[in-house]
């Protein structure tokens, strides 16, 4: 797979520190978003609007079959 090329215009970004490191440290539950938003990222979903709430069905009163 060496020989792959990305479409134009796709950005690729390499790691800062590669996993062969000494510096490289690796972290249990590293929480992925609060590390992109350091470098500016927003999550799409942050200026969507809320959806609507949950429509909650009035369940039937059973009818008894003989």
């Amino acid at each position: 797979m060496s020989d792959w090329t990305p479409p134009p215009g796709t950005k690729i970004t390499q790691p800062w520190v590669n996993v062969d490191h000494p510096r490289y440290k690796w972290t249990a539950g590293a929480d992925v978003q609060a590390t992109w938003r350091k470098q500016g990222w927003e999550p799409p979903s942050l200026n969507l609007p809320a959806p609507p709430p949950e429509k909650f069905i009035e369940p039937k009163p059973l009818r008894r079959v003989r």
